[in-house]
């Protein structure tokens, strides 16, 4: 409780100086010592993918700095308050890649967000996004793809592009069981790692 609290001022105090220190590596690892989101962490940096990790819905970056020690990655996010904090956090990373869009099924442009906290509606200015094709083209093919994006990956996922392809996924509703093309292993209460059936 008290780590959200103070995980949710220092979005609220941009630019200042304690809140770079609250996002430095450093201090990040101290704030979670076995890591952010340990078992998601943990997947994505200790295994050995045959393509680069797409860390869509990136948030501040404590996953993608971890995973950039050992593979290439991409940071998807499109909020524009936490885009601050994610640049401070890969700027020492020649492996990362901040992607400033969401990642959407149609690649429409979309309402972002200006607000920490994802609960609140997107009140944002309209924001590029890149479809699953066009970050296919653009990107290559990933080695597998880790999707946090509140709610979205219902609809991301229903790309035929992602066919064949490993997803993390972090599901904020249910949980599926069972889909159609992908063999499902929960990692924890509302992570999956979905690899092709």
């Amino acid at each position: 409780m008290f780590g959200r609290f103070i995980a949710f001022a220092t979005f609220e105090v941009k630019r200042c100086r304690f809140s770079r220190l609250i996002h430095h590596p450093r201090v990040a690892r101290w704030i979670h010592p076995r890591g952010f989101e340990p078992v998601v962490t943990r997947c994505l940096v200790d295994t050995d993918w045959d393509g680069p990790v797409w860390d869509v819905g990136s948030n501040v970056g404590n996953i993608a700095y971890e995973v950039a020690q050992r593979h290439k990655v991409f940071a998807f996010e499109p909020n524009l308050n936490l885009l601050y904090y994610l640049g401070y956090k890969l700027k020492d990373c020649p492996n990362a890649t901040v992607v400033p869009c969401a990642l959407t099924l149609d690649g429409k442009a979309m309402q972002c967000s200006i607000e920490p906290n994802f609960s609140l509606p997107n009140i944002g200015p309209m924001a590029a996004t890149l479809s699953v094709d066009e970050a296919l083209k653009k990107f290559g093919r990933p080695g597998v793809i880790k999707l946090d994006i509140e709610g979205g990956e219902y609809e991301v996922i229903k790309s035929s592009s992602l066919t064949g392809l490993k997803l993390l996924v972090e599901w904020h509703r249910a949980v599926p069981t069972s889909l159609d093309r992908w063999n499902i292993k929960n990692l924890d209460a509302t992570h999956t790692l979905l690899t092709p059936k």
